[in-house]
């Protein structure tokens, strides 16, 4: 046969974003060896009348960094679309990571990712197949990949590996940040893609303290920033939470000269329309030259919490004593403390110095006081509480939602509620998917698997986005979710269709394709539950030249690739 796999009378969309085009795609052993016309003869023939034939997606913020080691699928992201995916973001990550040091680093994850400790420690296992950066990205290479894998090398694991307990509550000196420069340095020869950090104040790890990374000196970052550019290769991801720091994007990329991308351009973030100065200044530093790129989400930011680790609080000040408790014991006395109480009624109310401690804006405050008033109750013992708002069930009731909230909690600390906590405004968010600047990522798959899933974010940019809304056109959401990411990360052979690349491709129907409705299942390890999403309008997805299965069926044949990066 000429080919391994003919996908025949499709529309093709290479990821350029050029116009679409009739055609049909030829693979054979991996590679697209015919693009427009196919003319030979095929083992299997995909019927793509009235589909788009793209690039495979490329995620370029996932957190599947622990959960790659027992789904090698990285589920659901393939799912949607996604080919590639890019794990260690905002400086999280499990390598390096000493033996003495594992509890501490999975309890961070499940602090700061919402990840649950015990699925984490019964998916990894008591034996960790690796102890150093090498040698995790020696186990990756190991493992039947289903979809592609390319690995960041995090600031926490690094510092928590040279500096342990310490490193969440001091800087570093001299000897241990040229110790950490070492390890960075060795991860980007052994291929990673790049370093990430992070200073956000919504990053809360183990004890309630605040992660390794956020207690590093600006010099500490230049340090390892001249690591990654003296490895010729790479990009520097820096988490900063909603307040941009425009200067230290531009130090970064100047000590390294690589491509900075920095977390988060959403809406709201900084108060109504906060966006547009911040779109205005990404604009004014690319027309400057300097690869220095916004990431922004395309979907609403929803988080599901329980009252065991209630996240949307974590830049409460009032929370302080919740965050350090360390037994359900502990929370439920929390919870039922009237002055606990008393002093969350205060900052909701607007009122007294907890309201201004999130940045000194009372804006934050404003945004703070509308996710509260907007919180549903998502999952209860009693069902007829199911999808009520908080302050509604509270004015029936007659009491103070504040006491109501933490009555539920001290009853059921697995009671569930939902906040839309940023970027739910249409018109801005709408802003942000058409600025060509930004990059759209933040599907943060294999993270807060419980409390939000938005590793459906490609199909649900070409289904709510594209089709419906018209915000963008197809062929610029396609670039958005393939040769872009690939290009900005140097993911040189992905997210194009050409003759000669990797068979990395997604056929969909654009009159159907989007994101299923979330649903929660119990399919972790140990049993724990997590939100999914099921795709609509996906026909095929093909990594390598090998097409992926039904969602949720294991493929015969992974054939995922360790994505190591070279200069």
């Amino acid at each position: 046969m000429d080919y391994d796999i003919k996908i025949a009378g499709g529309e093709i969309v290479d990821g350029s974003g050029r116009a679409r085009r009739p055609g049909d795609v030829g693979i054979k052993d991996g590679k697209v060896v015919a693009l427009g016309d196919a003319p030979g003869a095929a083992t299997q023939t995909i019927d793509a009348k009235g589909m788009i034939v793209s690039p495979g997606f490329v995620d370029v913020h996932t957190h599947y960094d622990a959960q790659v080691l027992w789904d090698p699928m990285l589920t659901i992201s393939p799912w949607h679309g996604v080919t590639s995916v890019v794990v260690g973001n905002c400086g999280f990550g499990v390598a390096p990571t000493r033996p003495e040091h594992r509890d501490l680093i999975l309890r961070t994850l499940e602090r700061v990712e919402g990840m649950s400790l015990a699925a984490l420690k019964a998916g990894i296992g008591a034996d960790w197949p690796f102890e150093t950066f090498p040698e995790y990205m020696d186990a990756l290479d190991r493992q039947p990949l289903g979809i592609n894998v390319a690995v960041m090398v995090g600031h926490t694991p690094v510092r928590l590996s040279v500096m342990g307990d310490d490193s969440t509550t001091r800087a570093a000196t001299g000897a241990e940040v040229a110790e950490m420069k070492k390890i960075v340095a060795e991860a980007m020869a052994v291929g990673a893609v790049g370093f990430a950090t992070s200073v956000s104040k919504v990053h809360i790890g183990y004890s309630g303290r605040p992660v390794p990374s956020r207690l590093a000196e600006f010099g500490e970052m230049l340090e390892i920033a001249d690591a990654v550019g003296k490895s010729g290769h790479g990009i520097i991801h820096y988490n900063v939470g909603r307040d941009p720091r425009w200067q230290e994007y531009e130090e970064l990329h100047r000590m390294s000269g690589r491509p900075v991308i920095w977390t988060a351009l959403l809406a709201g973030s900084l108060g109504p329309n906060s966006h547009r100065p911040q779109l205005a200044k990404s604009r004014e530093l690319i027309a400057r030259g300097l690869p220095i790129y916004p990431q922004g989400a395309c979907r609403p930011i929803q988080i599901e919490f329980n009252f065991r680790s209630p996240v949307v609080f974590d830049t409460f000040a009032s929370f302080e004593r919740l965050r350090a408790a360390n037994s359900d014991d502990e929370r439920r006395a929390v919870y039922a403390d009237p002055a606990f109480r008393a002093r969350v009624k205060l900052q909701m109310a607007g009122r007294g110095p907890d309201d201004q401690w999130f940045m000194g804006k009372e804006v934050e405050g404003d945004t703070r006081r509308a996710m509260f008033r907007n919180l549903v109750i998502s999952s209860a013992r009693d069902t007829a509480l199911v999808e009520r708002k908080l302050v509604d069930v509270a004015k029936e009731r007659g009491v103070d939602p504040v006491d109501l909230m933490f009555d539920f909690a001290g009853q059921d600390l697995l009671m569930k509620m939902r906040a839309n906590v940023l970027n739910f405004e249409e018109g801005e968010v709408r802003e942000i998917v058409q600025d060509p600047n930004v990059l759209i990522a933040l599907g943060d798959g294999g993270a807060h698997m419980s409390q939000l899933c938005d590793a459906c974010y490609a199909t649900h940019l070409l289904g709510h986005w594209v089709r419906e809304d018209k915000a963008i056109t197809l062929e610029q959401a396609v670039h958005q979710l393939t040769q872009r990411p690939a290009d900005i990360f140097g993911l040189k052979d992905r997210g194009r269709l050409a003759v000669g690349l990797p068979a990395d491709v997604v056929v969909f129907d654009p009159a159907t394709v989007g994101a299923g409705k979330l649903e929660r299942v119990h399919d972790l390890p140990a049993g724990e539950d997590r939100l999914i999403s099921r795709p609509r309008g996906v026909k095929a997805v093909i990594v390598n030249g090998v097409p992926l299965p039904e969602p949720g069926t294991p493929p015969k044949t992974p054939s995922g690739k360790l994505l190591r990066q070279r200069a």
